[in-house]
């Protein structure tokens, strides 16, 4: 991704701080305990730290993001903040069990071979609420869709939306059952353009 594909996530009604998807997750949490500590799992440009700042919610924020081109990007853009944006794996985020409130991943697992490690790693950092927004809603079987070059061909730490998937809805839901989440929130968000809908799911820690 260029700096000016990444400009365009500023100002994309989809993708900017103002995107449906994140107002209904801000409107959703004003009615929790504060502070909020919140870990936004795939932060990208810092939109979500931008929809939570107007939100005029308490809270904690950390952002991780695979690649440091989006890490250095937000932290160019909230330079006064820039200790919040920290390189991360999904797959081994480097904090205790339980430690986040809030854990958020938005537009990540969809790009990922598949979901079950990743959501493993989610649930296990997260001690309340567990928020995924997915681009494509979950249907009753899984495709996988590539496109452009495989993450093996890409350099390291170089973004790759490689993959482009649809999940199964049955095995997913049962996951977070098995990780100890209850979904309290199970629906789509119109947000129109190519996708037409997100996918949001919220769901609350019970063991």
């Amino acid at each position: 991704m260029t700096d000016e594909d990444l400009k365009k996530f500023l100002t994309d009604s989809l993708n900017n701080e103002n995107a449906p998807d994140r107002v209904f997750v801000i409107n959703y949490l004003k009615g929790q305990p504060i502070p909020l500590q919140f870990l936004d799992v795939g932060s990208g440009t810092g939109n979500m730290y931008l929809t939570l700042k107007n939100s005029m919610l308490q809270f904690v924020y950390v952002g991780v993001d695979k690649t440091s081109k989006m890490v250095n990007f937000s932290k160019k853009r909230f330079p006064e903040e820039k200790s919040m944006f920290i390189q991360g794996d999904i797959y081994d985020l480097k904090f205790p069990d339980r430690m986040w409130k809030v854990v958020y991943c938005r537009h990540v697992l969809d790009h990922l071979l598949g979901y079950e490690k990743a959501l493993t790693e989610l649930a296990r950092v997260c001690s309340d609420c567990l928020i995924i927004c997915l681009l494509k809603p979950l249907a009753d079987k899984q495709e996988i869709k590539v496109i452009g070059k495989p993450p093996t061909l890409t350099k390291p730490g170089e973004f790759s939306e490689h993959f482009l998937n649809t999940y199964p809805r049955k095995p997913f839901m049962e996951k977070l059952n098995q990780l100890g989440f209850s979904i309290l929130v199970d629906q789509l968000i119109q947000v129109g353009g190519f996708f037409k809908f997100y996918h949001l799911i919220i769901a609350r820690r019970t063991l």
